[in-house]
């Protein structure tokens, strides 16, 4: 044998020793190797099950008490981020078991060993991310994806393509918007998203060479042309975020964009160039750089029961020490339903009964959620809402209703606030806590029309405004009240749903820029009807059309008899047709009345201010409810002859033409529309 043979034979036998075929010797050699190796393997295993399950409890305390207070938690995305946390511990406890049970082979450990980094490095950025919101406020939202293109930019850039086919323009276009979609951390009640990225420097710096980046060339404070540094892959993510503000716009200003890096230094000058130029992709969106030296990620987060506390959020901390109080939530204040425990009555509306029911099951409005808004918080009306709100008490509020509105909104002289508070305790089953601002203070200023359209500026409104006011079709107490919040920064109360973003859409149409922004709303989820003539059953036992009024898409119905009401823009005029009596009528440019039907089965009512004339006319029978919206326009007159509906009679006329008969519940429905 040769030399070289003996050395070839030396290595198969070392070989072949690494392959448990060796002498006992050589075998106790990598056995102990192997050994050692899976030591190892375990000691890594137990360290990152200590951190996910360090985390994953915080995480499950948080849960806990978010759960407690909102109906729908999984919107949120904690449970998901739970889920995946819980996921990893269990992998990270079976690798432990397996590790810990005997010795084994080589290609067991290569297996587990793949198995483990994968946990590792899941269960360490889970960790980050949840570090990271510890020292936030106010959670909305972990990891929500955002779109981060519209798709009319992905029509534009499909059609700069040349040659192609209907299919390859479909194929493109989804494969733009799942590349453009990003994930965030929506924290400050929505008006900050946090990205996490976990880029080394040393690759961010690769990354940054390929690009094109001209080393030693730039100092701190310049401008970077955009060519050297536009296609590092850490600036596409944070353009794609700053995109999504856009996208997935909510409201003013955008979002600020907190990108934190915890791998990445500002140690080397051209590092800390290019973190300022993603700083300044955008002037309109706010994006701050948070580098792990810095001092968001230097100093340690705060406790976990505070950071659970702060993460909850308090969801008082977005109102004004000023508050513009609405015409739904004056009724909401006055209401009977609110102050009194009222026993449900059969001939009430549906929606009169559940509100009674919710008071009779302790869910008191007043105590649980108006005035915990209202403590401690200065509250104020314009003018026009505090006439409006006078005349629906007027004409459908009860003698206990229209005592607490002159009470709570007094227009001329009134008692004093002492007097006031005292009385207005005695009208209600509720304590007024001491906080509560009683009575209201109107203002003296008007909001017209003619006055916001042409004195925009000087009231302090933006330009969108002007557009707002001439295209929103609001009536006059409507108007007044969210252009003076909008004007004084002073945030808007209502019960109204649906306002905030009907003037939402308006602005979003007409913003001549990104600074443009709507007034600030905040909306009470619940809301209470005047009882009006509701309360009090006819001593003939028959339901006499008494209407109710209550907040309908920011406007107060109308009812009562032969009552008259004005309706905001957008509200509804409720009729309660019965044997012989129609309910009020109420109507937007001007009041209407509800004509009584004649005993030969066909009525007729006059209404002024329809968009074409519209009238109603109702006839005897037994009661339905009939809800017809008047628009604006010269009043017109209808008539028709009624047809029997499920015992009742009624008919719609239109600009003085004979009224469309109405035969089925589903004919009146499809009429509305």
């Amino acid at each position: 044998m040769t030399a070289n043979d003996e050395n070839d034979g030396t290595a198969a036998t070392r070989g072949s020793a690494c392959r448990g075929t060796s002498t006992h010797a050589s075998g106790g050699t990598c056995l102990e190797n192997a050994t050692q190796h899976q030591r190892k393997l375990l000691v890594s295993a137990r360290t990152a099950l200590s951190i996910s399950q360090s985390y994953v409890a915080e995480v499950e305390v948080l849960l806990e008490e978010l759960s407690a207070g909102v109906e729908t938690p999984h919107t949120t995305g904690l449970p998901t981020f739970l889920h995946n946390g819980k996921k990893n511990q269990s992998a990270l406890q079976d690798l432990i078991r397996r590790l810990s049970a005997s010795v084994l082979s080589k290609d067991s450990l290569q297996r587990i060993e793949r198995k483990l980094d994968v946990c590792s490095v899941e269960v360490s950025q889970a960790s980050t991310h949840w570090d990271v919101l510890k020292r936030c406020h106010s959670l909305v939202a972990v990891n929500r994806t955002f779109q981060g293109s519209a798709r009319a930019s992905r029509d534009q850039e499909i059609a700069s393509m040349p040659n192609l086919s209907s299919r390859q323009k479909e194929l493109a276009h989804r494969v733009m918007k799942q590349q453009a979609k990003v994930e965030a951390h929506v924290v400050r009640g929505g008006a900050e998203w946090i990205a996490v990225r976990f880029v080394q420097q040393d690759r961010l710096a690769r990354q940054m060479a390929d690009g094109g980046w001209g080393w030693g060339e730039h100092r701190s404070g310049d401008v970077v042309d955009e060519g050297e540094w536009g296609d590092v892959p850490l600036a596409k993510q944070v353009r794609r975020l700053v995109a999504a503000t856009r996208v997935n716009r909510r409201g003013c200003p955008l979002p600020r964009l907190r990108i934190v890096l915890p791998n990445i230094g500002r140690d080397s000058p051209d590092v800390a160039v290019l973190l300022d130029q993603l700083g300044r992709l955008d002037p309109s969106v706010e994006v701050v750089i948070e580098d792990g030296q810095g001092s968001f990620l230097g100093n340690p987060p705060p406790a976990v029961d505070v950071a659970v506390r702060n993460l909850l959020g308090n969801e008082l901390d977005g109102l004004t020490e000023t508050l513009n109080v609405d015409l739904s939530i004056l009724i909401d204040l006055v209401s009977d339903i609110t102050h009194s425990r009222l026993e449900p009555r059969p001939w009430q509306a549906q929606s009169t009964r559940a509100q009674m029911a919710d008071e009779m099951t302790g869910r008191c409005l007043m105590t649980q959620v108006l005035y915990p808004v209202l403590a401690g918080r200065a509250l104020v009306c314009t003018r026009e809402a505090a006439e409006h709100f006078h005349r629906v008490l007027s004409t459908v509020g009860t003698a206990s209703e229209r005592e607490r509105g002159k009470l709570l909104v007094p227009l001329e002289s009134a008692p004093g606030g002492t007097l006031a508070r005292a009385r207005f305790r005695e009208l209600s089953a509720h304590a007024l806590p001491d906080t509560v601002q009683i009575p209201v203070r109107v203002l003296a200023d008007t909001w017209t029309q003619a006055s916001i359209e042409g004195r925009c500026e000087e009231l302090g409104l933006p330009g969108v405004a002007r557009y707002v006011a001439s295209h929103g079709g609001f009536k006059r107490a409507k108007l007044s009240i969210f252009m003076y919040g909008w004007a004084s920064g002073n945030v808007t109360l209502t019960s109204n749903k649906e306002i905030g973003g009907q003037i939402r859409t308006l602005v979003e149409r007409f913003r001549q820029s990104d600074d443009e922004c709507g007034p600030a709303i905040w909306v009470v989820d619940v809301t209470r009807n005047l009882v009006g003539n509701e309360g009090h059953k006819p001593a003939d036992g028959r339901h006499d059309g008494g209407g109710r009024a209550s907040q309908d898409r920011g406007g107060a119905r109308a009812g009562g008899g032969d009552g008259r009401g004005e309706e905001d823009d957008g509200a509804r005029a409720d009729f309660d047709v019965a044997r012989g009596n129609a309910g009020a009528a109420a109507a937007v440019d001007g009041p209407g009345e509800g004509g009584g039907g004649g005993p030969d089965g066909a009525g007729r009512a006059p209404g002024e201010g329809g968009q074409d004339g519209d009238g109603l006319c109702a006839a005897p029978g037994r009661g339905f409810l009939l809800r017809k919206r008047v628009g604006r326009g010269d009043g017109g007159q209808g008539d028709g002859k009624a047809e029997h509906l499920r015992r009742a009679h009624g008919c719609w006329g239109d600009g003085g033409d004979k009224g469309v008969s109405v035969k089925t519940t589903r004919r009146i429905k499809m009429m509305r529309r």
